[in-house]
């Protein structure tokens, strides 16, 4: 509609002139569009032929036809019989006189046909399209009580809200090309089209094909006045709605709303019994809207496809606070699909939500959606069962992303402080998002928030096939929250992320339950591939660079993502059972069975089995561990029974595993060795030996005779009884204490160790009592680190440093600890002499036997 200026400034001046220019400009562009208009008209395909234009309720077609028929007529009946009859058929049931019978016929066909088809147009009840007249009794005329199609021109209509019955199906010449807009008088809360009757419910009504216009701007400017008024097209406790290439504008409300006459039905009740069913909304276009584009509330199998919803203004919410989505599913609605829809400039591209009070949307599908530059692309969340102290939803389940696209999420005015995301799943369970792409601005600043959230007690999350790139200013591209209201039992698979944000995944605390299988994370200067403050996460095929580090798990570096896997492991098996999740079977056969926690078969067959938790059996046939107690192991064995706490066991035996068939035992508890067979030492060395400590503290070299000195040790002198030889050869030490302190269990007076009976892990077990003297926090020094200890040979052959007087044959006694024969009861026998005496070195070397009689 072009409005001129009528009243110019008078006086020429630069107002004047813009006037004028304004004005011929509006008519030049009107009528460049008029002979645009008429010349893509006259060479359209749809050119108007006799068939398409009307007069008096028939066409002129049908009028040329008819003319036809009566001339031939009048040739064949030109005998002039029965003129009275013909003359008083002329006259109509409504008392009108046609010109002649065949008018009066062609009237009556007329009505017949309307009856019948009930097409009309709303022009002929009056409605005016040019938009100088109200037009809202003719479509009341139009509509009657339904069972009508009614037709509507190019141009537009002014309404006061018009109110649909059952049965009837509005149509105009498409968008841009008829429109309908309320009219300046209009109560705020009225809606430009919805049904007529909110109480008993509507059926059947099909909209199609023009453009809506709540005029926002009429009285000074109107604001939504609650409920689901101010809306443009609504539809409440009504079934069977097609809504169907519509454009919407400038609603205070909502662009279009599928909903129940109020909003408030409480989760317990049947909420959605006066909403909407089987609605498809198709092909709509809904701009400027004060809250959402299209939404829904208590309804329930809806179809909303090809649809775009953008630039909301956000009025219908106090400034900064305007939560204005492109498509919301909102309280109470069940069974919903959206399929290849587009938004743009939303606070929420798609949101499936419900307020606190209310129950949440169940059963959403959302395919093939693209969200641009909406500040939250899609977001799933029920306020009020968020936090860890609020009710967990009931209501919350079930929804799918499918083929769905974020492009560019940004922050907006609109909703201050809410941050970007691709998507966001909050409280709801069972969610399973397919094919999803993130595409974000690498200079754009996401202000160091993550870009995909799992948080808010949402479960049950499976991610299959997601691809991220862009959002270098982010945080996370993944974030799995955890805390007191952490989500869980997230499954990522399938993933690339390219270039993107510092760590490519995050875990939270608490997240126990994630899977992260196959994917790749290529970064750009980012510090972690995955991070997680435990180690709690299922990772297999998984691979990165570009990070600093590969994965940061429970405080740990990795410089490659490791492969961790949980719950009954079993690999390389041809049958057998790992009957808690923490346990496995590798590489085994037979009907082998790992019951308890963190029990390991590695290598086994006929059908060996573990019991309790810490077991393992690695390289055996038919051996078993026994009872609840902790710590038993079985090697390289056949048919042995560990029944022993805290000690490995191997043996062999035929027939019934058995404890008889133990061979040895190493103790843990005890730190004892037992065997039924021979020790036995396989090197070159020669002797038996015990640790002694010098006398001065000081190192003395190997191969001195030494001496005792008290109960401490120095080099042997002349008429000293020998102790024995420093010794490099020992087969056997005794007296090393390498582990811990010599005095750091208490012992008896006869030198034993004193034993206790403690409680852990819920089990009895005897080990050495602890000194009270000890001090854990001071560090031990093993005795063969220190310079003070020496492992004295006491028996067998040693080596011995000797002067020249020492010959084979010789036993000996010593000066300054180098070897001198004696003259009778020394030390020893010299079996050979290795390294003759050297005068420069001031000794040499003789091997000795030392027997115990010496």
């Amino acid at each position: 509609m072009v409005q001129l200026i009528k009243d110019y400034n008078t006086t020429r001046n630069s107002t004047y002139s813009a006037q004028l220019r304004s004005d011929m400009q509006n008519i030049e562009n009107v009528l460049n569009k008029v002979d645009d208009d008429m010349k893509r008209h006259r060479t359209g395909v749809a050119v108007h032929d006799s068939s398409q234009v009307t007069h008096d309720g028939y066409t002129v077609e049908n009028r040329l036809k008819n003319l036809f028929a009566r001339f031939a007529n009048l040739v064949l009946n030109h005998d002039g019989k029965d003129v009275k009859e013909v003359v008083d058929s002329r006259v109509t049931t409504d008392g009108e006189i046609a010109a002649t019978l065949k008018d009066r016929l062609d009237r009556e066909f007329s009505k017949l046909d309307r009856k019948i088809k009930r097409v009309v147009n709303v022009d002929d009840f009056g409605a005016d399209p040019t938009g100088k007249t109200d037009s809202t009794e003719a479509f009341k005329k139009a509509f009657g009580t339904g069972k009508v199609q009614v037709v509507m021109s190019a141009g537009i209509y002014v309404v006061k809200g018009l109110k649909i019955p059952s049965w009837v199906r509005l149509v105009g010449q498409g968008i841009g090309v008829t429109f309908l807009i309320l009219n300046d008088e209009t109560p705020a809360s009225e809606w430009v089209i919805t049904n007529a009757d909110y109480e008993k419910g509507n059926r059947n009504i099909h909209v199609e094909g023009f453009s809506t216009d709540w005029n926002r701007e009429r009285q000074g400017g109107l604001r939504a006045t609650g409920g689901q008024h101010s809306t443009c097209v609504a539809f409440a406790n009504s079934k069977f709605i097609w809504i169907k290439n519509i454009e919407n504008m400038n609603p205070a409300l909502h662009g279009i709303d599928i909903t129940a006459p109020t909003y408030d039905h409480l989760p317990d009740t049947k909420y959605t019994k006066d909403g909407c069913k089987y609605v498809w909304i198709d092909g709509c276009v809904n701009s400027g809207y004060g809250d959402d584009g299209i939404t829904t509330h208590y309804s329930e199998y809806i179809f909303i496809s090809n649809c775009h919803c953008t630039n909301p203004t956000g009025l219908a919410h106090a400034a900064g606070k305007a939560n204005s989505n492109g498509i919301e599913i909102d309280d109470g609605s069940k069974h919903v699909w959206l399929l290849n829809n587009y938004t743009e400039g939303n606070i929420r591209g798609v949101e499936v939500k419900a307020h606190t009070e209310w129950p949440a949307s169940q059963n959403v599908h959302i395919l093939g959606h693209v969200s641009y530059r909406d500040v939250r692309a899609y977001d799933l969340r029920h306020i009020g069962h968020h936090k860890a102290e609020d009710p967990e939803s009931t209501t919350a389940y079930d929804v799918t992303l499918t083929d769905c696209t974020a492009i560019e999420p940004v922050f907006n005015d609109l909703y201050e402080g809410i941050s970007p995301r691709a998507l966001v799943v909050s409280a709801y369970k069972n969610v399973q998002i397919v094919n999803f792409t993130a595409i974000g601005d690498p200079d754009y600043d996401y202000k160091n928030g993550p870009m995909v959230a799992f948080q808010y007690r949402s479960r049950y999350i499976t991610v299959n096939g997601i691809k991220m790139r862009g959002f270098r200013k982010a945080s996370h591209d993944i974030r799995v929250i955890g805390g007191p209201q952490k989500s869980d039992y997230v499954k990522i698979s399938n993933f690339d992320i390219l270039d993107s944000a510092p760590v490519g995944i995050g875990l939270g605390g608490g997240v126990y339950h994630t899977n992260l299988i196959n994917g790749s994370l290529i970064g750009k200067n980012g510090s972690a591939g995955i991070e997680s403050p435990n180690n709690q996460t299922t990772i297999v095929g998984v691979e990165t660079a570009g990070y600093k580090v590969s994965a940061r798990l429970a405080g740990r570096e990795y410089s490659t993502i490791p492969t961790r896997v949980k719950g009954g492991f079993m690999g390389g098996n041809t049958s057998g059972s790992a009957l808690h999740e923490a346990s496995a079977i590798l590489g085994s056969t037979g009907d082998n069975v790992a019951k308890g926690p963190a029990n390991v078969l590695l290598g086994v067959r006929g059908g060996s089995t573990t019991e309790g938790s810490r077991q393992a059996l690695i390289a055996v046939n038919n051996c078993h561990t026994k009872g609840d107690g902790n710590s038993r192991a079985i090697l390289a064995s056949q048919g042995v029974i560990n029944d022993n706490r805290y000690c490995v066991r191997g043996g062999y035996g035929t027939g019934s595993a058995s404890t008889k068939n133990t061979r040895w035992e190493l103790d843990s508890s005890g730190g004892h060795i037992r065997g039924t067979g021979r020790v036995e030492s396989v090197s070159d060395f020669k002797d038996f030996a015990e640790y002694f400590e010098s006398v001065d503290g000081k190192k003395i070299d190997s191969s001195y005779l030494v001496a005792l000195e008290g109960e401490k040790i120095r080099k042997a002198e002349k008429g000293d009884k020998i102790l024995g030889v420093v010794s490099e050869t020992a087969g056997l030490v005794l007296g090393g204490a390498a582990f811990y302190w010599n005095d750091q269990y208490v012992r008896n007076e006869f030198g034993g160790t004193v034993y206790e009976t403690v409680f852990h892990g819920g089990e009895e077990i005897r080990i050495p009592k602890l000194n009270p003297d000890y001090d854990p926090s001071l560090e031990y020094v093993p005795r063969d680190s220190r310079d003070e200890w020496h492992v004295i040979g006491l028996i067998g052959q040693v080596f011995v440093r000797i002067d020249e007087t020492v010959a084979v044959g010789d036993s000996v006694s010593a000066i300054g600890g180098i070897a001198t024969k004696a003259e009778s009861g020394g030390y020893g026998t010299v079996m050979r002499i290795k390294s003759p005496y050297n005068a420069e070195k001031g000794y040499g070397v003789a091997q000795m036997i030392v027997t115990p009689q010496h």
